[in-house]
């Protein structure tokens, strides 16, 4: 495989078309069927053009997953701890998130998905909370670790979530946001003593 600079206007619109056909054969007939073959037809390119550029398949998937990744960070970026306490959550960025790349979450959810992508998810996750906690500027009831409560809070967060697509989206990614936020603030908030218990929001009809 050549090693080309990922910042390049070509290699970026290529691995892009690559990517894209790969989300669209999932789609039409499942990962496991597709060959190297399909995706070169698919996005209309020579297969010595994929090899230019993944050493195989799963290169493919894992560079979509890393994407998909980065994308969310950016659009997370903007938000301050401040803005969790007061209601305002990046998990309305993440589920809205999950809505628009379906395909690649289940995909990143399951036993096919790349466990570097899932660690840094959950680390970037963990390290919001983190940053929530630590502004508050409490000690944790019976001297709870803050990363313990960060990292627990972050894999309820991303199992939940895990869930709601198992499920086939039962709820809307609103209220599913505000539920997983609601489960936050009352129990890794409320373990620091930092807010009085609340009643969940309902369920939107």
């Amino acid at each position: 495989m050549t090693t080309h600079n990922p910042d390049d206007l070509r290699v970026r619109k290529t691995r892009r078309s690559l990517q894209q056909a790969l989300i669209r054969l999932i789609l039409r007939k499942g990962y496991d069927s597709i060959s190297i073959q399909d995706i070169a037809d698919e996005a209309e390119t020579a297969r010595i053009t994929f090899y230019r550029h993944y050493h195989d398949k799963e290169a493919l998937l894992t560079d979509c997953l890393n994407d998909l990744y980065e994308d969310l960070t950016r659009r997370t970026e903007r938000l301050t701890p401040q803005m969790l306490v007061n209601d305002q959550s990046p998990l309305h960025t993440f589920y809205v998130h999950i809505v628009e790349h379906e395909t690649l979450y289940r995909i990143l959810f399951s036993s096919r998905g790349s466990q570097t992508v899932m660690q840094r998810l959950r680390h970037h996750m963990a390290g919001f909370a983190l940053s929530t906690l630590e502004s508050l500027n409490r000690t944790p009831i019976g001297d709870i670790p803050v990363q313990v409560l960060a990292y627990h809070a972050a894999g309820a967060q991303i199992g939940l979530a895990m869930w709601w697509l198992d499920e086939g989206k039962p709820y809307p990614p609103d209220y599913m946001a505000r539920i997983a936020l609601w489960l936050s603030l009352h129990g890794a908030l409320g373990a620091v003593g930092a807010i009085e218990p609340r009643i969940p929001p309902p369920i939107l009809p």
